[in-house]
């Protein structure tokens, strides 16, 4: 009997990029397809994205994309990866929607994906795999866990959960379910990491009501709250709030926009009539009635609220009575961006609720009793922690320890590493591919780590760009030699450091060989080596050597 092989793509180490690989002999499927966001050192980056490295000549074998929930981190490389395997992609009816309009505006005409609705308590035959989708709790609607039959046994995966028999929208967790599934006796669990530095549960959604009543009771304008698009059951709460108090709800952004009027089309979220209107209409009606749903909780500059903040949005003014509620918690990362926006927000005179000065978030992610309770209903033989940084994996994997699982059974991988699991044994067998690939513009891939370090050493300290003019014949100088800098000094102290630099490649260059490389070097150590001492900076040199007659 042949082995099955797990192969993760993205998504371990990292919060993001989630992307698993499933293969049995000659029979691939795929769990998610997500992308990263760009971490603070990845310069002039869009998106960062898995490797497919391993999969373009296995192309053929993939029997289908299997996505668990409509979040950007388990989505958004769908398009990527469509460019390069055409197979079948199954999800519940919301993720469909939710990828679609992304999946056309990409493709156009090129390419009509093959979407297919796979929905809580459904069964799908993929090649030698049966998946079976399990309805978990996390902060969007129909999230799945999947309960995947293999030749060698039963494998789940938990998808990103946590245990909320309170959700905001969308059903309660079918733990009956995954209970009767996992009877039969579990082969390997990959679970969801991401909380497993916290203790205990998990608060359901339902409890931040009480802080957003209030909120809504007391402000004397209007409520503007910032939070992720994809968050539909908060959504819900916050319309029923707002229609407790007679506020019309307005929305500010174009994906939240797009999701919100999907799940009301689909039956996700009630909006009693007449709560919904347009921000048009908003501006018109007395600040105490309005409830605004904007972007921009992670401190993004270009989204709503950051422009807010920085008084630069053309549509959406702040004013002393407004009360901004930022409904999230820093991603790790964008802890800068998010403080540097509070603070501007404070300087504009309104009143600001985040956490943790008010219950106004709960995380989608399972902390650590709840992360027990799923280890207990599956009773692995192994276990592998997936969805989380390194720390969040190893503890993890400490926690099914303290569980009763054999330190030997934990597997704790990296991106890339293939995990080779038989009924009796499993072991990492070789590597491939996982690393990160680079979305900048229209390119992917393009753009590796010496580009970006590159891009490092330009924003430190500049550039200084010199030109180099020589006769063909003789080799003599044709004129003085140009020097321009961008980012290297002071415009008051530009006229004496560009003199001595100027001095400095002159008596460098009298000196050199007269080829274009010997220049071009000659160029480079003499400027590196003058703008340090006199600066102690280490600008970019870009000597071009130009031949005239």
């Amino acid at each position: 009997m042949s082995a099955l092989r797990f192969i993760p793509l993205g998504g371990l180490g990292e919060i993001g990029r989630n992307m698993n690989v499933f293969e049995y002999e000659q029979d691939i499927l795929i769990v998610d397809a997500g992308v990263m966001f760009p971490e603070n050192d990845m310069l002039g980056i869009d998106l960062v994205i898995p490797n497919f490295a391993y999969l373009r000549d296995k192309k053929d074998r993939v029997r289908g994309i299997v996505i668990t929930h409509g979040h950007e981190d388990h989505t958004g490389a769908l398009p990527f990866l469509l460019e390069e395997i055409q197979a079948p992609i199954y999800s519940t009816r919301l993720v469909l929607a939710m990828v679609e309009p992304k999946l056309k505006e990409h493709f156009g005409k090129r390419l009509k994906p093959d979407l297919r609705e796979l929905n809580p308590g459904d069964a799908i035959r993929l090649g030698p795999f049966t998946v079976h989708a399990i309805l978990l709790s996390h902060s969007i609607p129909d999230s799945l866990a999947l309960a995947i039959d293999t030749p060698i046994g039963r494998v789940i995966h938990s998808g990103d959960f946590k245990i909320d028999y309170t959700p905001g929208a969308g059903g309660r967790p079918h733990l009956a379910q995954l209970a009767a599934l996992a009877a039969d006796g579990v082969l390997a669990l990959f679970s969801d990491s991401t909380g497993a530095e916290k203790a205990g549960f998990t608060p359901s959604e339902k409890t931040i009501e009480p802080a957003f009543d209030q909120i809504m009771r007391q402000a004397p304008g209007r409520v503007i709250v910032a939070t992720f698009a994809s968050q539909l059951n908060r959504f819900q709460q916050l319309i029923d709030i707002s229609h407790r108090y007679n506020r019309k709800v307005a929305i500010a952004g174009r994906s939240l926009e797009q999701n919100f009027e999907i799940a009301r089309r689909l039956g996700y979220l009630k909006v009693p009539k007449g709560t919904h209107i347009k921000l048009e209409t908003a501006k018109k009606l007395p600040p105490q009635q309005v409830t605004l749903l904007i972007t921009g909780s992670q401190g993004q500059p270009e989204a709503a609220l950051a422009r807010m903040a920085a008084g630069r949005h053309r549509d959406l003014m702040l004013t002393p009575t407004d009360t901004v509620v930022i409904s999230a918690t820093p991603i790790p990362g964008n802890e800068e961006e998010v403080a540097r926006m509070i603070n501007q927000l404070v300087e504009r005179g309104v009143e600001v609720v985040y956490p943790p000065i008010a219950h106004v978030h709960v995380s989608g992610h399972a902390s650590q009793e709840e992360m027990k309770l799923l280890l207990a209903l599956t009773r692995p033989r192994f276990f592998v922690p997936v969805h989380g940084e390194a720390r969040h994996l190893h503890l993890h994997a400490r926690l099914a320890e303290s569980m009763g699982l054999p330190r030997e059974n934990i597997f704790r991988l990296k991106n890339g590493e293939v995990l080779e699991i038989t009924p009796e044994s499993c072991r990492v067998v070789e590597t491939v591919p996982g690393g990160y690939v680079f979305v900048d513009g229209s390119g992917v891939g393009d753009i590796g780590p010496a580009v970006i370090r590159e891009r490092e050493a330009l924003g430190r300290d500049g550039v200084v760009t010199v030109v180099i003019t020589v006769r063909k014949d003789s080799r003599d100088f044709a004129a003085d030699p140009q020097i321009v800098t961008s980012g290297v000094v002071y415009k008051d102290q530009a006229d004496a450091t560009l003199q001595g630099a100027q001095e400095a490649l002159t008596r460098a260059l009298a000196q050199s060989k007269r080829g274009r490389s010997a220049l071009a070097n000659t160029a480079r150590e003499a400027l590196s080596r003058y703008f340090y001492q006199s600066t102690r900076r280490n600008p970019v040199i870009l000597p071009v050597v130009v031949e005239v007659d």
